[in-house]
């Protein structure tokens, strides 16, 4: 393929760019106009009468035409079907009814409320609703009125019941009672009672009587002395001073004052405070107030007064007693009296619905709702029948009608049919240059290369600076990961976004002279920072377009100055896959590198080609990579360079633009790439 592609170049066979632009544009154009025409309402008007006008439906029409008729025609039949419905006593009926007062008065009570009112009330009152209505008031007031006498009965029997208890609550006895029983004479008593409890009386007396003993002693012993004292003082000596006299008239005085008999009349019980309180609560006991106070408190109705008072039984009792004798159980007893279906607002509807029934106006509307002409007129109103007679006669007295029926007794009708019409104006488009111009392009099938492929990608570098949304300045693992850009350890320029320029609509990527700091990746010591005397630029895609098999092309000038290298290629996610679509960098400006790598076997496996014969800095050549499941084909200008079947990439791949030195040398700079546009394609299933 090189070498055909190098004889082809020698003989000045190579395709100019500017030629295959200008044919591919003309091409593009025409496709344009081809596809904008097939799509308009003249092409698809000729179609349609075209199809039409050589059909055998066309023919038929024309023998259809030509061959109709007044007689047995449908103007004729509606005609025909008018006149014999006109005549029909159904239809005769409608019309007569339609517009009658009868019909306006039906229609009136129809929707009224005095109907509504009847029918509702007719409904209710001959049905076994009603029925159930009178039964269910007498069952109410049965029930309510035995509900009240059980209520009256159980209030009796509980009265009776209770009686004696009200009685005594009542009673004066009670109030007494219960006020002797708070009071200060019972409180004296019941201390007096506790206190009297409290004394020992045997104890008492045997004390009085040792008293009486030792008052009783103690005069004996005043006797004793007293006569003791007596001899003694016989036998004191006249003259002689008695010694014991002053204890002697003492003693004397004593038992001449008789103190001690008065002493021993006073040691009685009677004379305690004791026995007096005694006789004072025993007074007390006797009297008929306290009597009958303690009687009272123990005598079984005041038990059984206690027992009750304040108990449930008296509650309900009181509360059933409130009920009976209020006012709302004597209203009760009044609306239960007064329950008569005579008193219902049911009774009071029936004589209405009595005398409605009775009325002419809803007599006349069930006469007239039954009738065989209201039937008739329901039938027709609005229905279908009526519409198409309707129709019919407007038709029969329409313009159309007479038209049609003077058409249909015309001899040549053809010449005044649409069809006619169509017939003409598919001779006058035939001959037109349009269509002509339609045909002759549709017979030569050129479109096809332009149907086979499908644009995914493009950029005309139409702006004033590069795409961001497209391209990515620098390496794209650098960009994605480091944020910075990066070389490899054998490129001796650095890549900066400065060397990256648009205009005119046109890409320049310039390698030029000048001193730079940049990071240099090496796979053994990773990345370092390094001094370079050169700048380039590298432009990629990996962040906004890859695309497995396809179409990839770019319109390129190379400027040649060795060993700066300028690139079109396409890599995959890592070092392999990668396509050089071309490589340019050799020493002669004649020759360019193809390449394929792949990883095999965990070696980077490739093929190159070398090839020349044209001197690629002359002019703008297309450049491009036609790569499929099973091969890889590179061109320039739409001439094959190369074919291979191995190592064809399986992934997705973004697209490089490229320039660098990766050779010692001293190249001639600034040395430039320019890209007038890039496209990748995907071929159309």
């Amino acid at each position: 393929m090189s070498a055909k592609f190098s004889l082809y170049a020698k003989l000045g066979m190579i395709p100019k760019t500017s030629v295959l632009e200008e044919k591919e544009n003309k091409l593009k154009q025409e496709f344009e106009d081809f596809t904008s025409y097939s799509e308009s309402e003249e092409l698809a008007r000729y179609k349609e009468l075209e199809s039409f006008i050589t059909s055998k439906e066309f023919e038929d029409i024309k023998k259809e035409i030509n061959g109709k008729k007044y007689p047995s025609s449908e103007p004729s039949e509606k005609e025909k079907k008018y006149k014999e419905q006109k005549k029909s006593k159904r239809i005769k009926t409608y019309y007569q009814l339609k517009d009658s007062k009868e019909l306006k008065d039906y229609e009136s009570l129809k929707d009224s409320d005095k109907l509504a009112n009847y029918q509702e009330l007719d409904q209710f009152y001959t049905s076994p609703e009603f029925e159930e209505f009178k039964k269910s008031l007498i069952q109410q007031k049965t029930e309510k009125t035995q509900g009240i006498k059980d209520k009256q009965a159980k209030y009796k029997e509980l009265k009776k019941k209770y009686k004696v208890f009200f009685t005594l609550k009542n009673s004066k006895q009670l109030a007494d009672f219960n006020n002797f029983n708070g009071s200060k004479e019972l409180d004296d008593y019941n201390e007096l009672k506790t206190y009297i409890e409290s004394l020992n009386f045997d104890a008492l007396k045997i004390e009085i009587e040792n008293q009486k003993k030792a008052k009783q002693n103690e005069f004996s012993v005043y006797i004793s002395r007293l006569n003791e004292l007596k001899q003694i003082k016989k036998s004191v000596k006249k003259g002689e001073e008695f010694a014991e006299n002053e204890e002697f008239e003492n003693i004397k005085n004593i038992i001449s004052s008789k103190e001690h008999k008065k002493a021993l009349l006073k040691l009685k019980i009677e004379n305690l405070d004791e026995h007096k309180k005694l006789k004072e609560f025993q007074k007390l006991e006797k009297s008929s107030v306290f009597k009958n106070y303690f009687k009272f408190g123990d005598s079984d109705k005041y038990k059984n007064y206690l027992q009750l008072n304040g108990s449930e039984e008296i509650e309900v009792y009181i509360e059933l007693e409130k009920g009976v004798n209020s006012s709302e159980f004597k209203t009760h007893i009044d609306e239960v009296k007064n329950l008569k279906f005579e008193n219902t607002e049911e009774f009071k509807k029936l004589q209405e619905y009595k005398s409605l029934k009775k009325s002419a106006e809803i007599k006349q509307y069930f006469k007239f709702k039954d009738s065989e002409k209201l039937k008739i007129y329901m039938e027709l109103n609005e229905s279908q029948e009526i519409t198409d007679y309707e129709d019919l006669e407007v038709y029969i007295n329409s313009n159309e009608f007479a038209e049609e029926k003077k058409y249909l007794l015309t001899k040549d009708k053809f010449k005044l049919s649409e069809e006619f019409k169509q017939s003409e104006e598919f001779k006058e488009l035939k001959s037109s240059e349009k269509i002509k111009w339609y045909q002759k392009l549709e017979k030569k099938n050129d479109f096809d290369k332009l149907n086979e492929w499908q644009l995914t990608f493009e950029d005309n570098f139409d702006s004033s600076k590069l795409d961001s949304e497209k391209w990515l300045a620098g390496y794209y693992w650098g960009k994605n990961l480091l944020k910075d850009n990066y070389v490899q350890v054998n490129e001796k320029q650095f890549f900066t976004e400065n060397n990256v320029e648009l205009s005119n609509s046109n890409l320049k990527i310039s390698t030029r002279q000048e001193s730079v700091a940049g990071k240099v990746w090496d796979p053994t010591l990773g990345f370092y920072s390094k001094d370079f005397d050169y700048t380039s630029g590298l432009i990629n895609t990996g962040q906004s377009f890859r695309q497995q098999y396809g179409l990839f092309k770019a319109k390129i000038k190379l400027n040649h100055s060795f060993p700066v290298h300028h690139a079109f290629w396409l890599l995959g996610e890592k070092i392999t896959p990668e396509i050089d679509i071309f490589k340019y960098g050799k020493k002669s400006p004649s020759k360019l590198e193809v390449a394929n790598y792949w990883d095999g076997d965990g070696k980077v496996k490739n093929n190159k080609k070398s090839l020349g014969g044209l001197n690629f800095t002359k002019d703008y050549f297309i450049y491009s990579l036609e790569w499929t499941k099973e091969k890889l084909v590179w061109k320039i200008n739409d001439i094959v360079l190369y074919e291979q079947t191995q190592g064809i990439p399986q992934e997705p791949m973004y697209i490089i633009l490229s320039s660098g030195i990766s050779q010692e040398g001293n190249p001639s700079v600034p040395c430039n790439m320019e890209v007038d546009w890039v496209r990748a394609y995907s071929k159309n299933e």
